[in-house]
């Protein structure tokens, strides 16, 4: 599991970012919450349920293959959206988020989640000491 300080300050710039609520960084196979960032009442325990979306997806995708690869999902509820982002393949980490409804550059804010996946990689690679 990656605890580097990096990581963790990716993901509080991430959950700082204008219009999110908070971040959780999850393993896909187990709904294991590794980190979490934001403010948002139970973030562990809604990236943990969160995941089955993504678990649903991937059980799926050889139906949607003809889309492409899937670069993220969002699931819009009464009060925020739920958006899910592939993070590590080697690690089957997945970021989840919690955002305000139309209040978000999501444009912007991938980059920072480009970031965040290139921190990961490289402390996947090189662990912390």
């Amino acid at each position: 599991m990656p605890n580097t300080a990096q990581v963790i300050a990716h993901l509080q710039a991430l959950a700082d970012f204008p219009g999110i609520d908070g971040c959780a960084l999850v393993e896909s196979a187990t709904g294991m919450t590794w980190h979490v960032a934001g403010n948002y009442p139970e973030l562990e325990r809604i990236g943990e349920a969160a995941i089955e979306f993504w678990r649903v997806q991937n059980r799926l995708s050889a139906h949607l293959m003809t889309l492409g690869t899937l670069k993220s999902a969002a699931y819009s509820f009464s009060n925020r959206v739920v958006a899910l982002f592939p993070c590590s393949d080697q690690a089957g980490l997945v970021l989840v988020c919690v955002a305000a409804k139309g209040d978000v550059g999501w444009q912007a804010w991938s980059v920072k989640v480009e970031a965040l996946r290139q921190v990961l990689a490289q402390s996947l690679v090189t662990p912390p000491r």
